[in-house]
């Protein structure tokens, strides 16, 4: 059958409307808790990008690594720091994954990152003499034991690095000790391993100026491991027994370039 005409529908769709003001700002929390989440996860962003213009200032010599290295050295303690959260590093997953899903591409801070490290301290380029305001072997999980009298003795004597502070010399004589003595009582996790060899970087390259020692090397190899691993991970006992290997022979290395 066909009409003569198109019957008149029995329902008129009105139009659309919303009470919905499209000009209000959409709030992402509505307790504190959650805005402190989200800022964490700005800070974070933050951080990537500030270190990513740093990285590239410093490769062009437009900041001395006198104040190249403590900048970038608080920005790596405040991304750990940011990443200490249960819940930031949860929504965080991984570098990758927090790149990918904020459309970060920063390859001078991820490399930065992954090793934990200025480039002065993975490079020798020398610290100016900054690291000693960074250093923590406050920190230290274990008691320091006193620097040898020796050590300040030579260093006063002057070896292969001139015109050494004994005082230089004597902070990172008592780091090594400390970061030894660390390793024969059994500390095996990052977050106990990690200050302390940082401590141990930092001061040595206060007096040998980032010059490179036999062992330095190894040290910096232990450092960017430990990196690797999340907050409460441990070494085995094997890398345990290996990390303080190398320290001994690093430590000997470095008191006969003080001799």
């Amino acid at each position: 059958m066909s009409y003569p005409y198109a019957p008149t529908p029995s329902y008129l769709p009105r139009p659309l409307s919303t009470t919905v003001n499209l000009d209000a700002e959409v709030k992402l929390f509505t307790t504190s808790a959650q805005r402190e989440f989200y800022e964490s996860l700005a800070e974070i962003h933050a951080i990537i990008v500030t270190l990513e213009f740093l990285e590239k200032a410093f490769v062009k010599d437009s900041i001395p690594p006198a104040a190249y290295t403590p900048t970038c050295l608080r920005l790596l303690g405040q991304y750990n720091t940011l990443l200490g959260n249960e819940s930031v590093k949860r929504e965080f997953g991984s570098l990758d994954e927090f790149k990918r899903k904020y459309g970060i591409d920063c390859p001078a801070a991820t490399r930065r990152l992954m090793t934990g490290l200025p480039a002065t301290v993975e490079h020798s380029g020398g610290t100016g003499g900054a690291a000693t305001t960074t250093a923590t072997a406050g920190e230290a999980p274990v008691a320091l034991r006193a620097a040898p009298d020796v050590a300040t003795a030579v260093a006063a004597a002057g070896g292969a690095w001139k015109n050494v502070s004994p005082k230089a010399a004597a902070e990172a004589t008592q780091n090594f000790i400390t970061s030894m003595d660390a390793l024969r009582l059994s500390y095996r996790a990052k977050d106990e391993l990690h200050p302390l060899l940082a401590s141990v970087i930092q001061s040595v390259d206060v007096v040998t100026g980032g010059g490179e020692f036999e062992g330095r090397k190894d040290i910096i190899k232990w450092l960017i491991a430990l990196n690797q691993m999340r907050p409460g991970d441990e070494i085995d006992e094997g890398q345990g027994r290996e990390m303080l290997w190398d320290l001994e022979r690093g430590y000997n290395n470095f008191l006969e370039g003080l001799g």
